[in-house]
């Protein structure tokens, strides 16, 4: 049998993994509850009882298990107590006396935590963008902690599981791909990079080769071309943007037109499909439930803080207390628009937050063979049908958009190259699909060198290739 190797994309939205065998190089199913099947969604779900779900199953399990669930809260008493805190704001009552107050005193308060008693488990998304974040030690979930290297290493192990039984052998060393910029700050790049390498080691990889996501994608393209050429690669995913400009030399053996090729730049920026996907529901969600509603005797605006916690969908159950749900009432009873806020009631009641992302995506992807399309949330009390065009698309994305051409241009700058100076660009990662980036993209370089790659699996290919020469 063959030696496998093997190359990892841990990716913010979806993992895949493919294995070469030096003739060639596959991805492999992780997910057979996804489509496509060789796409994992890089989605955890651990259970009030401990169980550890990944890939679609665990939005599934989420879903199923909050719709339509009332949060049930309790105080309870930390043991502590606290120096109570006086502010600038001095006591202008009557009765108050300067010269009676005792300084020697000092009043205390009981410090007291609010906890959920009734959740059935809880969700972890997009974790990838976590590992950069160096305040995130820890997170506690029904009484267990798991630092981030551990809740990553419940993916890495699913698709670690699913490559051994492929191969019918351990698999034990792996080229995993990295962004260009994990993070704008180079302490948070190093520690990203750092957690994750933690990550796969703790699932069994003992020998760990780190290489750039985009660098990948360009060798997966360029074994295959015995011309010389001069390559960029843009991959933009859920949620980095990162480029790459590349010089392969022709003819020759694939190892020989690899150990010629040259790296000439890399660029690259934190920011891509989720960040689009938060745009629509900012700008066409957030008014239909009542953003700029105005509520009672005074017409006071609605507080923001609800909205924002919207985009985060895994945490729009957190909202659904008594409390909440009582101010939401009173405020739609005097609101010039009280259909906005039982919408968002009925969102938060019934926990829809997941459904209403998972239109907006779909959206999204429709207006990539569709001028126009609509946004559809037909649950009780939402009743949303709204049209959102392709050009008002590309203007509400233009700062991202703006922000992933700083990285294109970079790359060049870097590489000392004009975009006439490049033979092709090569396109991956599911946002490249959006018509107003692939519009960017023809209006540098042309249409007709543009090309387009397997969205979600030509940088895991390119890495196994890399592993086979690596190892």
């Amino acid at each position: 049998m063959k030696r496998l190797f093997c190359g990892v994309d841990f990716g913010t939205t979806n993992t895949s993994l493919a294995l070469c065998d030096g003739a060639r190089s596959w991805a492999i199913p992780l997910d057979t509850h996804n489509d496509p099947a060789t796409s994992l969604p890089s989605l955890l779900y651990i259970s009030s009882e401990g169980d550890k779900i990944v890939g679609r199953q665990a939005a599934d399990a989420f879903i199923a298990r909050n719709v339509d669930r009332e949060v049930k809260l309790r105080q309870m008493d930390l043991g502590v107590d606290v120096e109570a805190y006086v502010g600038a704001e001095p006591d202008k009552s009557d009765a108050y006396n300067p010269a009676l107050v005792d300084t020697n005193v000092r009043h205390a308060m009981r410090a007291r935590a609010t906890l959920e008693v009734n959740s059935p488990g809880r969700l972890f998304q997009s974790l990838k963008t976590l590992l950069r974040q160096p305040s995130f030690k820890n997170t506690e979930v029904f009484g267990t902690k798991y630092q981030i290297e551990e809740l990553v290493a419940y993916i890495l192990d699913a698709a670690k599981k699913r490559a051994e039984a492929e191969t019918g052998a351990p698999v034990e060393h792996a080229v995993f791909g990295r962004p260009v910029r994990f993070s704008e700050e180079d302490a948070e790049n190093t520690l990203a990079e750092q957690r994750l390498r933690t990550a796969a080691e703790l699932v069994g990889f003992r020998d760990v080769v780190f290489f750039y996501e985009p660098v990948g994608a360009c060798v997966e393209y360029a074994i295959d071309i015995e011309d010389r050429q001069r390559l960029m690669v843009v991959d933009i995913g859920g949620g980095t943007c990162d480029v790459c400009i590349m010089e392969f030399q022709g003819g020759g053996a694939v190892t020989d037109r690899l150990a010629s090729s040259r790296i000439l730049s890399v660029a690259g920026t934190p920011v891509a499909g989720d960040a689009l996907d938060r745009e629509i529901i900012r700008t066409k969600l957030f008014p239909l439930f009542g953003s700029r509603a105005r509520y009672g005797p005074s017409k006071l605006p609605m507080p923001q803080h609800i909205y924002n916690q919207i985009l985060d969908w895994q945490n729009i159950y957190k909202l659904n207390t008594e409390d909440n749900i009582n101010w939401l009432l009173a405020a739609e009873a005097s609101s010039n628009y009280p259909e906005g806020l039982r919408a968002l009631r009925c969102l938060i009641r019934r926990n829809y937050g997941y459904l209403v992302a998972r239109e907006v995506e779909a959206a999204k992807k429709r207006l990539s063979h569709e001028e126009a399309t609509h946004i559809t949330v037909a649950h009780e009390d939402i009743a949303i049908e709204e049209l959102l065009e392709r050009d008002e698309f590309a203007h509400i994305i233009e700062t991202i958009l703006e922000r992933m051409l700083e990285s294109i241009v970079e790359a060049e700058t870097r590489a000392g190259l004009q975009p006439g100076a490049l033979d092709f660009v090569l396109t991956t990662g599911g946002t490249c699909l959006v018509p107003a980036v692939q519009a960017m993209l023809r209006e540098r370089f042309g249409a007709e060198r543009l090309r387009s790659r397997d969205t979600f699996t030509s940088v895991a290919t390119g890495l196994a290739v890399v592993a086979s020469h690596a190892f």
